[in-house]
């Protein structure tokens, strides 16, 4: 999935800030969350689970208490009680002293399946919180509207630092309250915009830490120094 440049620009970015290896390459916007999922299931050979359009039992959360899934970025999704197992979808079903201490915890045998951390974290707020999420696709810039800027590495050296500007005051208009059933589809309304933000914020900061590890990776290779990039920058300004 990952050319021999992107791999070196994920390990740099890994020694630097820790974490998993395939956590990395996801947050930098190389591999998608749904591909690292079902490749990792294939690994370790474990099922994969759709939470967002998975059929669940009724009352799943009572066989796992909210701050033990938020902890553990797991989910329960099915409970045998005469075998006194509980399955949990995870994102990370290799962290073994979490699945330990789940055990610990519910006094059940504990069966991992692979979900997308994504995946987890809305039916935790589905079903523990009553929040209506959906896996929303509006996070992508193509359909906020927004056209999605990529930089070339030359294009990252030459760009001159920008000196950041102070807001403008700007009055705003306070509009009238709205009537009730305007206030609940305005509450659906910012719920829905929240979702598109989150998205765009992942989306700039994938490509803020991709481009760093790549200029970092220049430098350590010997191909560029920073005194020559800083060189360059000041050239342009």
């Amino acid at each position: 999935m990952l050319d021999e440049v992107r791999l070196k620009a994920a390990l740099a970015e890994q020694r630097k800030w820790g974490g998993r290896l395939g956590r990395v390459v996801v947050e930098m916007g190389f591999v998608d969350e749904t591909v690292m999922c079902r490749l990792l299931a294939q690994q370790l050979r474990l099922e994969t689970i759709a939470l967002d359009g998975a059929k669940l039992p009724e009352r799943i959360t009572e066989h796992l208490r909210l701050d033990l899934a938020e902890r553990y970025g797991v989910f329960p999704v099915a409970a045998d009680t005469g075998n006194n197992t509980l399955s949990v979808a995870s994102s990370d079903p290799t962290n073994v002293e979490a699945l330990q201490e789940l055990e610990f915890a519910t006094g059940l045998k504990i069966t991992p399946m692979v979900a997308t951390a994504s995946a987890i974290d809305r039916a935790i707020r589905r079903h523990y919180f009553g929040e209506s999420v959906s896996s929303s696709s509006a996070a992508t810039p193509g359909e906020l509207g927004l056209s999605e800027t990529t930089y070339e590495l030359d294009q990252l050296m030459a760009a001159p630092a920008a000196s950041p500007r102070p807001p403008t005051a700007r009055p705003v208009a306070v509009p009238a309250p709205p009537a009730p059933l305007e206030s609940e589809a305005l509450r659906k309304e910012i719920a829905i915009l929240r979702e598109q933000v989150d998205g765009m914020e992942g989306i700039i900061s994938s490509q803020v830490r991709a481009l760093r590890s790549l200029l970092e990776l220049l430098i350590e290779a010997g191909l560029l120094t920073r005194e020559e990039y800083l060189e360059r920058i000041h050239r342009h300004e």
